[in-house]
């Protein structure tokens, strides 16, 4: 019977072969939280004298509980190039990500004499060699519960002799407090035809929207709000000159006429346009709990030189690469559809704080020029709304052609300068050295402190190219994340946030770092309201003992004993 089992924070990210000194540095008994957050901790067990021994854990308490078994992922490539602070790891090898759905109380059946665990998919085999982990989040959909101490039971029984059973706990303090609502946007650009791919489905069939639904309930469950809306075929990640998987969801014709008809498709300069796909989509996201939509990019990626890869009902395609995004064509076509995508918005209730617009994504400052005359094409009819880009070179704001940008996280501190109101962005690669990242092998910490620098900037948004991007650079060869978690650009877990499995999504452990950093925020925003702004920078200072700034990399687990400190000051 296993007797070798510790209770570690979430901060804590463990990789075979394990370090023991480290792992105590994160044991927890006892934690605290508001009461409308979920709160998540780690059972690691391990056999003493077996090279397997199977066993069943059962989690009870009085608050809802979602039960995970993190799995190692198998990483060629730590991606720590310049040996770095903020990684788990410099060197290949099996480190946790992965987190496959278990029952909260399984039930134990007998079998022929053996004992298993009646209709669970993930199973605990323990060795002696190395830990497994159990993720245990409490009130995961973030229900207002009961301020009180509540008790977690761990029951963990072997399955060689049911009899033979082990029991520890966890104790959470629930102060008498709520995370506030605030106003900020949080992105991670999910890729249709990346799903359609993996799982052989059609898009916008039926078998598609049960794993669309999956895997955005997944994402809004882990504070993600905003979502791309591919009304044409995203220009992004394109080779020029090729084509991705054709996934717009307008239909498209020509025309003579102007006005709407009587079934629901807008006409006018010269085009029909039918927005019933669109529309089940925006519904299905809705009920999902998306709020708003990222309307994909107007024009070609890096610069704006080209039209997207746009196509007619037929499937014949009207405009591309070929197509000069400054050509009467294109700008009369453009125009056209916006003026009937707004009237689609409107009539789905889809208003100013429900949409934004982009131009082209990452344009560079030799791009200055092309970017400006697709800006000017369409500025007049999209004044009442937010138009946001991906940039690094802050002249863009400066000249007035991107109203908020979104500053590569490294550029932080220059369009904090000049800018009032910006999101940031990274996208993992490593060429953004000693910044916040959420690569598989980065640390918990240097994951989760975005909440602090989101709160510092005072930024109102987050953005990321990848939820479920499955494919390597520039859209080719598709690639299993469970399999081969470096299969873009060698880069563990830089392009996708959650893992496809038969039924679904399935989180990361990175997924859930990176919802406790919108906590985080959540509750600096409650203490700026209380403290001051200056007063509550200082705490986190001295705390932390370092300056908060876009290069912070907090040590271990000193996240979670800030944030413990943080909620302490609600109480005094």
């Amino acid at each position: 019977m296993p007797q070798d089992y510790i209770i570690v924070s979430s901060q804590y990210k463990h990789k075979l072969p394990h370090d023991e000194s480290e792992i105590a540095e994160y044991a927890v008994s006892r934690g605290l939280a508001l009461r409308n957050e979920p709160y998540s901790i780690q059972l690691l067990l391990r056999a003493p004298d077996s090279l397997c021994c199977p066993v069943s854990v059962a989690v009870d308490c009085e608050l809802p509980v979602k039960v995970y078994r993190l799995d190692c992922v198998a990483v060629t490539n730590a991606a720590n190039d310049y040996g770095e602070r903020g990684y788990t790891g410099d060197a290949p090898g099996l480190y946790a990500d992965l987190l496959l759905p278990r029952p909260t109380k399984p039930e134990i059946v007998e079998r022929g004499g053996l004992y298993y665990e009646k209709d669970t998919e993930y199973l605990l085999n323990l060795n002696r060699d190395s830990y497994t982990a159990l993720f245990v989040t409490l009130n995961p959909e973030s229900e207002t519960v009961a301020a009180g101490e509540y008790v977690v039971k761990f029951k963990i029984t072997s399955l060689a002799n049911p009899n033979d059973t082990t029991e520890c706990a966890f104790s959470l303090t629930i102060v008498d407090a709520l995370l506030p609502d605030i106003e900020y946007y949080y992105t991670n650009w999910f890729h249709v035809d990346s799903l359609c791919d993996y799982y052989n489905v059609e898009p916008y069939s039926d078998e598609f929207y049960a794993l669309f639904e999956s895997f955005i309930q997944n994402a809004v469950r882990h504070r993600m709000n905003t979502l791309l809306l591919p009304a044409f075929t995203p220009a992004l990640d394109t080779p020029k000159g090729s084509e991705r998987r054709c996934v717009q969801l307008v239909d498209i014709e020509r025309i003579g006429d102007s006005g709407c008809d009587d079934n629901r498709q807008y006409v006018g300069g010269g085009w029909r346009f039918g927005f019933e796909r669109m529309r089940r989509f925006v519904r299905a996201a809705r009920d999902c709990g998306i709020s708003v939509f990222e309307h994909c990019h107007l024009f070609s990626q890096w610069g704006a030189a080209s039209a997207p890869n746009i196509y007619d009902v037929t499937g014949k395609r009207l405009f591309g690469w070929e197509t000069d995004a400054s050509s009467d064509e294109y700008r009369g076509f453009v125009r056209a559809y916006l003026k009937a995508f707004l009237e689609f918005a409107q009539s789905e209730r889809l208003g100013r704080e429900n949409l934004l617009f982009h131009i082209s994504d990452e344009p560079t400052e030799k791009q200055i020029d092309g970017y400006r005359r697709a800006y000017e094409t369409v500025a007049d009819l999209l004044c009442d709304y937010d138009m946001i880009d991906a940039l690094s070179d802050a002249e863009f704001y400066k000249t007035g052609l991107v109203r908020t940008p979104v500053a590569v996280i490294s550029n932080s501190d220059k369009f904090a300068e000049v800018c009032p109101r910006f999101w940031l962005y990274y996208t993992c690669g490593t060429y953004l050295r000693e910044c916040s990242n959420r690569l598989i092998t980065s640390t918990a910490a240097r994951t989760r402190v975005l909440g602090l620098q989101l709160y510092y900037y005072k930024a109102v948004g987050f953005l990321h190219w990848g939820y479920n991007y499955y494919y390597d650079r520039m859209t080719s060869a598709r690639f299993d994340p469970r399999q081969n978690p470096c299969g873009y650009k060698l880069l563990p877990g830089c392009s996708w946030l959650a893992y496809p499995i038969h039924s679904g999504a399935a989180p990361s452990l990175r997924e859930e770092h990176m919802r406790e950093a919108f906590d985080d925020l959540r509750l600096l925003w409650l203490l700026d309201e209380r403290l001051g702004r200056t007063q509550l920078l200082e705490i986190i200072e001295s705390e932390l003992g370092a300056k908060i700034g876009c290069k912070l990399i907090p040590e271990g687990n000193s996240l979670r004993r800030l944030r413990e400190k943080l909620i302490a000051l609600l109480i005094q």
